[in-house]
């Protein structure tokens, strides 16, 4: 179970990592060639045109991965220190008020279904007279 947590843990900052990069992105501090090398990163990534075509085992997969972080990670260390730490900042925040949001409608929608399952119950095998 700690592999979970900690797997769990990665792709959580993986992901607010990704939106800091796009609230960067968004920020006009950040430098125009920045902005359009996170463009193209971004667009390789969900193009359906590739260097190597996804039908070849391995390498087809493999160049979209390889394309993409350098991409990323190539922006991610151009762009301005004050500008990423304030990206990060407000990344962190809204993702943090995001997940309690969703634990929130999550729980009150497993409790709606609990209530119709027991109504559901009582109607179809108790014997309620009328």
């Amino acid at each position: 179970m700690p592999h979970l947590y900690t797997l769990k843990q990665k792709a959580h900052s993986l992901h607010t990592t990704i939106y800091a990069l796009y609230l960067a992105y968004k920020d006009t501090r950040a430098r125009w060639y920045v902005r359009v090398l996170l463009a193209v990163s971004i667009a390789y990534a969900v193009s359906p045109l590739d260097l190597v075509p996804d039908l070849m085992p391995v390498f087809g997969y493999l160049d979209d991965v390889v394309m993409v972080a350098m991409g990323l990670s190539a922006s991610y260390k151009l762009l301005p220190r004050d500008v990423l730490q304030e990206a990060r900042l407000e990344a962190y925040e809204e993702m943090s008020r995001s997940v309690v949001a969703v634990k929130v409608i999550g729980y009150t929608w497993m409790l709606l279904l609990t209530l119709l399952a027991m109504l559901c119950y009582k109607f179809l095998f108790l014997n309620i007279p009328s």
